[in-house]
């Protein structure tokens, strides 16, 4: 099965998001947070061709909404054509 990898900002966004939430709503929502972001890691290796098309950013880059997040990712052949997560940013 194909996994996810993710490049260093993508790392340290998922850091951010982790401190953020644990800060502000504590570890339990911050574990039921990632859960629903690793499920959308797994919905990416699964079928990389999900989500928008975001070509006029980065060609190639595809992103989907993980609640309040977006997660921007792109097969690249430096990885072996996996995908990769370039970014989790928030939707606002």
């Amino acid at each position: 099965m194909r996994t996810v990898r993710l490049s260093g900002l993508a790392q340290s966004d998922l850091e951010d998001i982790r401190s953020y939430t644990v800060e502000t709503w504590g570890r339990a929502q911050w574990l039921t947070y990632y859960r629903q972001i690793a499920m959308a890691f797994d919905r990416i290796a699964q079928n990389p061709e999900i989500g928008v098309d975001r070509s006029l950013f980065v060609p190639g880059t595809r992103s989907i909404n993980r609640k309040q997040h977006v997660i921007f990712f792109k097969c690249l052949d430096a990885a072996d054509g996996a995908p990769v997560v370039l970014r989790i940013v928030h939707g606002r």
